[in-house]
């Protein structure tokens, strides 16, 4: 529901009202996409409507600039999503199941934690697709990572968003959208900022003793 003071998405998101003007809304999606491309560190949480596991599910993410992650789930809907981590070293991926000492191992475009990994694309996508879109609106709000823009656009594909950029670090803080090809889909940061840089220890996986070590290929 949206009101002139008050907007909520999901719990933990609160609007502001009055305060600054936002910045230019080209201004700020270019200052996302640069930043969104470097070293950031972020708590997420996903909720996907229509999705088999629909949320919500709240997952640390570190995203270094040369294309390497790490995703670790804090909250989960369901016991087999909690103790999630995922190394991604911009080639190949390690998916960590700390509940069962299971690892699934593979290319990196087969190895994925189901809500988190597509939300990270769905940002991606949104990134992509904000440079030919048109903006409907801008105004400032407050998400729980702090102070932020809010931009309402439409893509050229006629796919509606809702974009909240953090005013402070330029990064996407939070994103609700109903689209085609993605659904519905709610997503918002409890905290976000740039690290630079980042220990490169965080993407480099080793297996617990014992671990079960299971190989992804594709076609399977």
């Amino acid at each position: 529901m949206i009101q002139r003071c008050l907007l909520v998405i999901i719990p933990l998101v609160v609007a502001a009202c009055g305060g600054a003007q936002p910045p230019a809304a080209g201004d700020a999606l270019v200052r996302a996409r640069q930043a969104w491309a470097g070293d950031w560190h972020a708590v997420w949480q996903i909720e996907w409507t229509g999705a088999p596991v629909r949320g919500p599910l709240v997952a640390e993410v570190w995203h270094a600039a040369n294309g390497r992650q790490r995703v670790e789930t804090l909250e989960a809907p369901t016991a087999g999503m909690n103790g999630l981590t995922l190394v991604d070293d911009g080639d190949s991926a390690w998916l960590y199941d700390l509940r069962m000492n299971r690892v699934e191992q593979g290319a990196n475009d087969l190895v994925r934690i189901p809500l988190a990994s597509d939300a990270l694309d769905v940002v991606d996508w949104l990134m992509a697709e904000a440079e030919g879109a048109t903006v409907n609106s801008a105004r400032g709000d407050t998400l729980e990572s702090g102070p932020v823009t809010r931009l309402t656009l439409t893509t050229g594909a006629g796919d509606r968003a809702t974009l909240w950029i953090h005013d402070e670090t330029g990064l996407p803080a939070g994103v609700q959208l109903r689209s085609g090809p993605w659904g519905e889909v709610r997503l918002v940061t409890r905290s976000i900022s740039p690290i630079t840089p980042l220990d490169p220890a965080l993407f480099v996986f080793q297996a617990r003793p014992g671990a079960e070590v299971v190989l992804v290929e594709g076609g399977q």
